[in-house]
């Protein structure tokens, strides 16, 4: 039987077998193909609009320093600086205002925090001082009457962070590494803080159990080598378990989403019960290839990758077509397959004819008998 993408993804990520290996491509998910200005975008989106899942997002209030409350902060300016977008933010403390500022790309799709309000040992303590209850727009998804779509592509996505980047998100990351150094007690009260925050808004988000899927990212902060190993231990196991067992208390499936080197850490997301990591990257982005990570996982744990996106952008059909077919390499069984990031520029027809045969390669290999 054929299945929707819906249906291909949460089978394959609840651990039984699909008609397929799902299907994801980074900045293609859409409610339609003309979301896109890009034509190569569109192009692509069209291609595979009816093979591929869309997140209904469900909405928190979380956010990165300290889950503060949204009533304590205020957008001060919105301006436009080299072409690009630079919003500046005060957080209002029982012990002064602090400042952070964020600079938006619109045409790569990312931000940046360029000044964070956490500079110094004093700001913790006022952000910290900060009151907080669960902010007044955190609800679960309305679905009275959802997108024409949503049937048989959506899937209703409440999306979290690892309570340690909430922390390491106020303040530069050079204090941060500091303090797992100098103070890690202090970095783990903060993060049980943020841990809490999250649990309370994911109670209320969750209580009508009609969230499919939790995503969590930034657990690639502190995986090695981007901190010691006891970073690790200390600021992501005892803090990401809870949330994933509150996600599957509510009949939701837990996502990790990890950049980088995930080899040291892989039994250890296993160990804490998530259903889903990736997007698992090969030498030399990451330090583990597909067919290791799943000779690894041995089943436990869905696996997604591991196509590169500088691949995608950067190389000839040939060497696109060979990531493509590295990535079946060790089975299909719990696999995603999936790039590693969006196309982060206008789309060359380099990347077009890449992304063409990438969908070539999924056609042919995807089936599971």
């Amino acid at each position: 039987m054929t299945m929707t993408p819906r249906e291909r993804l949460l089978t394959t990520m609840r651990g039984k077998l699909a008609d397929r290996v799902p299907l994801v491509l980074e900045h293609f998910h859409c409610a339609s193909p003309t979301d896109f200005s890009d034509p190569g975008q569109r192009e692509i989106a069209g291609r595979i609009y009816d093979k591929i899942h869309h997140a209904l997002g469900v909405p928190t209030g979380l956010n990165r320093y300290l889950v503060t409350d949204p009533r304590h902060m205020t957008e001060v300016s919105r301006e436009e600086q080299g072409g690009m977008l630079h919003v500046t933010s005060e957080i209002q403390t029982p012990r002064g205002a602090l400042t952070a500022i964020v600079e938006y790309n619109e045409l790569t799709d990312t931000q940046w925090t360029i000044r964070y309000p956490v500079q110094s040992r004093e700001d913790i303590e006022a952000i910290r001082a900060c009151s907080w209850e669960v902010p007044a727009e955190a609800a679960p998804p309305d679905l009275t009457d959802p997108p024409a779509w949503f049937a048989e592509r959506g899937i209703t996505w409440l999306m979290v962070n690892s309570p340690m980047v909430c922390v390491a998100g106020m303040m530069p990351r050079e204090m941060f590494l500091q303090l797992c150094v100098t103070d890690l007690p202090l970095l783990r009260d903060l993060t049980a803080i943020c841990m809490e925050r999250s649990l309370a808004v994911m109670d209320v988000v969750l209580a009508a159990e009609n969230v499919d899927y939790v995503w969590m990212g930034g657990c690639e902060w502190v995986t090695p080598p981007m901190a010691g190993p006891n970073v690790y231990a200390e600021l992501v196991q005892p803090f990401e378990t809870p949330v994933i067992e509150r996600a599957h208390a509510a009949g939701a499936v837990a996502h990790v989403h990890c950049h980088s080197n995930i080899r040291s850490t892989l039994e250890l997301v296993i160990e804490r019960g998530a259903d889903f990591i990736e997007p698992c990257e090969p030498p030399p982005d990451g330090d583990i290839t597909f067919a290791e990570a799943k000779a690894i996982a041995a089943g436990r744990i869905t696996l997604g990758g591991n196509v590169e996106a500088r691949v995608l952008e950067c190389d000839g059909v040939d060497s696109a077509e060979a990531a493509c077919r590295a990535a079946f390499e060790g089975g299909k069984e719990r696999m995603v397959f999936q790039t590693t990031a969006g196309p982060y520029c206008e789309m060359t027809p380099r990347m077009v004819t890449n992304y063409h045969r990438l969908i070539d390669v999924w056609a042919q290999l995807s089936a599971i008998p």
